[in-house]
Order: structure tokens, then C-alpha cells, then sequence
């Protein structure tokens, strides 16, 4: 059990560090310049997970809403929302 959660840490920290590099890679005005935009995204990125949480809540499975799952979807839009979902429900 205890090797599972370390893989669990490992995947969230890998995780991350590639969304770190993913918003820190352009000059430091561009990401304040972008900073709306993503928070924008960030927001319409909880609806979003808040009603796929609804919808598979029918069948059984649980989707976690946080900032790091909002963060990806945010990112990544609908195939973050698959990701997250196949993630939740392989975990």
C-alpha cells in the first residue's frame, strides 16, 4: 500500500512541475499579460468538473474537484476533463 501512494506522489509532483513549466516558459509580462485568461479558464474549468462529478455521481464514480484538477482541465480543456475522469477512475 505504502508503494502505491508514493506512485501517487510521484505522479502529482511530475505533474506539477510540467504544469509549472507549461505557464512559466514565456517571459515574465506574457504570463501576467495571460494571468486572466487562465483564471477565466480556471473557473469555467470547476463547472465544468463540478458537472461531470454530477453526471458520473449517477453511476457510482467519484471526480475530484481541486485546484490541481482544475488546473489541468484548465489547461488542457476537454482532454484534461478525460484525463482527470480515466485518472479517477483507474485510481
Amino acid at each position: 500500500m505504502e508503494e502505491r501512494c508514493f506512485m501517487k506522489l510521484v505522479i502529482i509532483v511530475c505533474s506539477l512541475m510540467l504544469l509549472l513549466f507549461l505557464l512559466f516558459r514565456t517571459s515574465f509580462s506574457k504570463v501576467m499579460e495571460n494571468l486572466p485568461f487562465f483564471l477565466f479558464r480556471l473557473g469555467l474549468s470547476f463547472f465544468l468538473l463540478f458537472g461531470v462529478h454530477l453526471l458520473l455521481g449517477l453511476f457510482g464514480y467519484v471526480i475530484p474537484i481541486n485546484l490541481f484538477t482544475g488546473a489541468v482541465v484548465a489547461m488542457l480543456g476537454v482532454p484534461g476533463v478525460a484525463s482527470v475522469v480515466a485518472i479517477s477512475i483507474l485510481i
